[in-house]
């Protein structure tokens, strides 16, 4: 898993991508936009594809 940072229209609009990445196949598995937060990440691992050979 890997996170990157941007923001939309002002810096203080910012907004992360969370995303998982299978290296075995280098493909992107799933992701997530959102805040900077546990929550999102935890989005991020409920989501089915990430633990189940996508």
């Amino acid at each position: 898993m890997d996170e990157q940072w941007g923001y939309v229209g002002a810096k203080s609009r910012q907004r992360w991508l969370f995303y998982a990445y299978d290296r075995i196949r280098r493909t992107v598995v799933a992701h997530v936009f959102g805040e900077r937060t546990m929550a999102t990440l935890e989005h991020l691992l409920s989501l089915p594809s990430v633990f189940q050979g996508a």
